[in-house]
C-alpha cells in the first residue's frame, strides 16, 4: 500500500520515513533492503541525519552503506561546489552525532573539496567524543560501586542467624497441647533443659526417677 502511495519512486518525499521502517522492521535484512532503506532516509526523506543512524545501527552492512552515503553527498551536485562542500559538512555533522568514525571519512574527502567550517566541526565532534568517553567512564564507576555495596549486603545477610525449631521439640509441644503452637525461643529453652534431665538426685543421695513438666 506505501509502494501504492509512493507510485514507485525513490526520490518522492510521500510515506518515505513510514516505508524505511516497514522494511527495516519486517523486511528480510538484506542487503537490497538496507540500501533501499538508506535511499530512502537520504533520498525521499532528505535527512541524512536518519541515514547516517541507520549506517551505524545495520553492523552488518555498515561500510557498503557509509560508501553510498559518501557517493552521495560527493556526486549530488558536481556543478555547485559550494553545495557539494555543504552536503560532505553536513555528513561529517552526522557521523560525529552518531558516533561514527571520522577518521576515515575525513580521508575520504575528495581533493580540492572546500568545506566551510571543517575546523570547528571537526573539534566539536572530537570534544563531543571526548564528553561520551568521560560519561561512560563515570557510569562503570558508579556501577562498580554499586557492585561492592551489593556483595557486601549479601555477605551481612550471609552470615545472620536463621530460627529453626526441632521437630523433636515441636511434636512433643503438639502432643501437649493438642494443637500446632508457636513457642517463643526461651520457652523452646525450657522444654529443652527440662527434656536433658534424665535423672535427679533426692537429699539422700538416692537416685529417684526423673520428670518432665508439660507446658502449656
Amino acid at each position: 500500500m506505501l509502494e501504492t502511495h509512493r507510485g514507485g519512486k525513490i526520490d518522492r518525499s510521500v510515506f518515505a520515513r513510514e516505508l524505511a521502517f516497514v522494511i527495516e522492521t519486517f523486511g528480510h535484512g538484506s542487503l537490497d533492503d538496507a540500501k533501499k532503506v538508506v535511499q530512502l532516509y537520504m533520498v525521499g526523506a532528505n535527512n541524512l541525519f536518519l541515514a547516517v543512524a541507520y549506517a551505524e545501527r545495520s553492523t552488518k552492512y555498515s561500510s557498503i552503506l557509509w560508501e553510498m552515503l559518501v557517493d552521495h553527498c560527493k556526486t549530488i551536485d558536481t556543478s555547485e561546489e559550494k553545495r557539494e562542500g555543504t552536503m560532505f559538512g553536513s555528513l561529517l555533522e552526522a557521523a560525529a552525532h552518531c558516533g561514527a568514525d571520522l577518521s576515515s571519512l575525513v580521508a575520504k574527502i575528495p581533493e580540492g573539496m572546500a568545506i566551510e567550517g571543517l575546523r570547528p566541526k571537526l573539534i566539536a565532534a572530537v570534544s563531543d567524543y571526548r564528553h561520551k568517553v568521560k560519561i561512560h567512564e563515570l557510569e562503570a564507576n558508579i556501577l562498580s560501586e554499586d557492585q561492592i555495596s551489593i556483595l557486601r549486603e549479601l555477605s551481612h545477610i550471609s552470615r545472620k542467624g536463621i530460627r529453626v525449631e526441632s521437630p523433636s521439640l515441636q511434636k512433643q509441644a503438639d502432643m501437649a497441647g493438642g494443637r500446632k503452637s508457636s513457642y517463643s525461643p526461651r520457652r523452646v529453652m525450657e522444654m529443652g533443659r527440662i527434656k536433658s534431665r534424665d535423672r535427679v538426685t533426692s537429699a539422700s543421695g538416692n537416685a529417684v526417677p526423673s520428670f518432665s513438666l508439660s507446658i502449656r
